[in-house]
């Protein structure tokens, strides 16, 4: 039951008990004639009643008169709407002023640990996945504006004359240099097993390989009963011997990756495995190298750029596919062309290939976070920096806050302002009606026993 229909049900209960203990029409008149104290506790009750409700309905009309006409009486009443705009100004200057000031605000901020919010946005409300998505998005957005047409034709004279002007035997040099440097070496050498395991594990590959054996193991058996009872009685089915060769390739490919990869104390047997691997793939780097013709790359590289290749198209078309993510026009020339036949019942399903750069951007992303997370200097700063940020922002915009709450309050109607008010604050000043009635029962009691005794004496 609300406040409002609590302090009701008191006036009413009050002013019925009232009437039910008023003297000479109270049915409890008889029995209290009969007894030497029945009048005075007749008389004690009546008072204490009929003081608490005169101090309910005191105290209802006080309520009330707040924010309407209580009967209908409008002399100081409708206080909240007479004085509507003196109680804005009070609000606007306590709440702008006083509550929302610069210096209230900043001592609740600087006892939150902002960098501690970041970290549970990241970890606990998928912050992190959020965020990439996001920076994602702004490049694609801004990317996708990016004029590649203007900018191929930029590009392309100036590679044709780097093309021209190329010193291809330095380039060849330079590269061997690079791949063939110790740290670049071992990578590749690494990715190369990574990705040969890859493919000999690929269904095609395997099932090449199992035809070979099958080819090997009848051309061995020929029309040797002896050679095929060997082979049965070894258990040698072409599905082991697949397997063999597969646990033996990946056995050794690991082996040879944990050999590129070994870090720690130096161990003589491996180091000296590493060093022979990285020895031979130089050997044949350089080998490679001393093969190739640089002037024949050099006058093919002209001829393709220089000759019928539109280089400006191609540069184009790799700038929208590759860096905005667009479907290459060449692929969509193509489902173009299959939809417009006639004969062409099968459907096409174009899959957009990731830009370039997103795994890159969001690879750079999670490191970021990982070092904040792991990093109390970082957040010390973060955390430092979002308050004075937040402190500057007040002090040139704190002027606002009272104009906001004005504007605010402008919008509502009298009506509407006083429903507001009433709304949040109505159930609680029901309360002062019920502590009106109790009060003035009481003071009612209390007047009559004194006023009794007094009487009483004088008599």
């Amino acid at each position: 039951m609300q406040n409002k229909n609590k302090a009701t049900a008191v006036l009413a209960a009050c002013a019925s008990a009232a009437a039910v203990t008023l003297p000479g029409i109270s049915p409890f008149s008889g029995i209290a004639a009969g007894s030497q104290f029945g009048n005075f506790w007749l008389n004690f009750f009546n008072h204490g009643f009929l003081a608490a409700t005169i101090g309910g309905l005191a105290d209802w009309f006080a309520v009330t008169a707040l924010f309407r006409k209580p009967l209908g009486i409008s002399f100081r009443t409708e206080i909240l709407k007479r004085n509507r705009q003196r109680i804005m100004e009070e609000i606007v200057g306590f709440v702008g002023t006083d509550l929302l000031n610069t210096k209230n605000i900043m001592e609740t901020v600087r006892d939150e640990n902002t960098a501690k919010m970041l970290i549970d946005f990241f970890e606990m409300n998928k912050g992190r996945e959020k965020t990439k998505i996001i920076a994602v998005e702004i490049l694609k957005e801004v990317l996708s504006k990016t004029d590649t047409a203007a900018f191929a034709k930029k590009v392309t004279p100036i590679l044709e004359d780097e093309i021209k002007n190329l010193d291809i035997e330095k380039l060849i040099d330079s590269a061997v240099k690079v791949i063939t440097s110790e740290k670049h070496s071992r990578r590749i050498l690494v990715t190369l097993f990574e990705t040969a395991g890859k493919i000999l594990s690929s269904p095609h590959i395997q099932e090449s390989i199992a035809e070979k054996i099958t080819e090997l193991r009848e051309s061995y058996e020929g029309d040797s009963a002896g050679r095929a009872l060997v082979l049965s009685s070894m258990n040698l089915t072409d599905e082991k011997i697949l397997n063999i060769l597969n646990e033996n390739a990946e056995r050794k490919i690991s082996e040879t990756i944990d050999i590129l990869n070994f870090k720690g104390m130096p161990d003589a047997k491996k180091s000296d495995a590493a060093e022979e691997l990285l020895t031979a793939f130089e050997k044949f780097i350089r080998t490679a190298a001393a093969d190739l013709n640089g002037k024949k790359i050099l006058k093919g590289l002209k001829n393709i750029f220089t000759g019928e290749f539109d280089s400006e198209s191609y540069i184009k078309n790799w700038l929208n596919v590759n860096i905005k993510g667009e479907t290459d026009a060449k692929v969509l020339e193509k489902i173009n062309r299959l939809s417009e036949n006639p004969y062409q019942s099968r459907i096409v399903k174009i899959e957009k290939n990731l830009p370039i750069w997103q795994t890159a951007v969001e690879k750079l992303i999670d490191e970021k976070i990982d070092n904040f997370i792991q990093s109390p200097v970082q957040q010390e700063k973060f955390d430092k920096l979002i308050k004075n940020f937040i402190e500057s922002l007040l002090e040139t915009y704190h002027g606002q806050i009272p104009g906001m709450i004005r504007e605010r309050l402008d919008k509502l109607s009298d009506e509407e302002l006083t429903e507001f008010v009433e709304g949040k604050v109505s159930d609680d000043l029901q309360m002062i009606r019920i502590n009106g009635s109790v009060c003035g029962g009481v003071v009612g009691m209390l007047l009559y026993v004194i006023s009794y005794f007094i009487i009483g004496k004088a008599e």
